[in-house]
């Protein structure tokens, strides 16, 4: 990514809407992260309602909820549960509950419902997702640009639909990084360069 190419157009001409989308634990939430502490990005997750909701019914599955606030947001999300039904990992319910909501409800009730929230309560701020699966068409509609984040040195585990999902997205960038700091350089980078498409 170099900083002398077009910078790429938002046809709504609102605040730049850039989405994170790559194989699990390539740094999507540390990408989105730095944007949002150094640069005042929103960060948002296009799951994010449905998380607060799986957490509510993994509190009742489970009768704790600190134990569910793990399993949603922690070191619990991909260990298997004995209070689940087959003792499955939470993250067996939270692929098919974002699924279901992504494809069957659509995404007005997921990705739409958070950045019309975030541009109704931060009209000037520019938003980055933390995900981008299911919501392509509809956020490149939006006029948002997609980066996908690549890990070489690190083979992340295989088997959900998201990962065959996310394989199929053209990004507009491609970043790729073996370290945190050189990720979080890179996001530097890349948001000082404006959003751009790749050299």
């Amino acid at each position: 990514m170099t900083c002398n190419q077009r910078t790429h157009a938002n046809d709504n001409h609102r605040p730049i809407l850039v989405g994170l989308t790559g194989r699990r634990n390539v740094g999507k939430t540390t990408f989105a992260n730095y944007l949002e502490s150094q640069f005042g990005f929103n960060r948002l997750h296009a799951f994010g309602a449905g998380k607060e909701a799986a957490m509510t019914w993994f509190a009742e599955a489970t009768g704790d909820m600190d134990l569910a606030v793990r399993m949603v947001h922690g070191d619990l999300k991909d260990k298997p549960c004995p209070q689940l039904p087959g003792g499955v990992a939470p993250r067996h319910f939270l692929e098919r509950f974002g699924a279901f909501m992504g494809e069957e409800m659509g995404v007005d009730w997921t990705l739409g419902m958070e950045v019309k929230k975030a541009r109704r309560e931060f009209p000037n701020a520019p938003i980055v997702v933390e995900s981008v699966v299911y919501e392509v068409d509809w956020f490149r509609r939006a006029g948002g640009l997609i980066i996908r984040l690549e890990r070489p040195d690190f083979e992340s585990p295989e088997g959900l639909s998201s990962d065959e999902a996310q394989a199929r997205i053209q990004a507009d960038v491609t970043i790729s990084a073996t370290s945190v700091g050189e990720l979080e350089s890179k996001a530097r980078e890349f948001a000082l360069c404006g959003v751009r498409r790749a050299a």
